[in-house]
């Protein structure tokens, strides 16, 4: 018996991402606002600076895309 190969997804490009999301304010992978709520989801290094990428929680981690809601 074998155990289930964990799935990492991809970790979102830090020069795509917009000015909020790269300081915490947002969402890394879908941009919505983190308030006090959030999971650190990679420490990365672009252009020698530490990044803290931050995700609103265990959905934004799964490899497939969250439906979007249309408001």
């Amino acid at each position: 018996m074998s155990t289930p190969a964990t799935v990492t997804p991809p970790i979102p490009d830090v020069a795509g991402l917009r000015p909020r999301q790269q300081m915490a304010m947002e969402c890394a992978r879908c941009a919505r606002y983190l308030g006090a709520s959030g999971e650190v989801l990679v420490d990365v290094r672009h252009r020698g600076l530490l990044f803290r990428l931050w995700v609103c929680g265990p959905a934004c981690r799964s490899p497939t895309p969250r439906p979007q809601s249309g408001a």
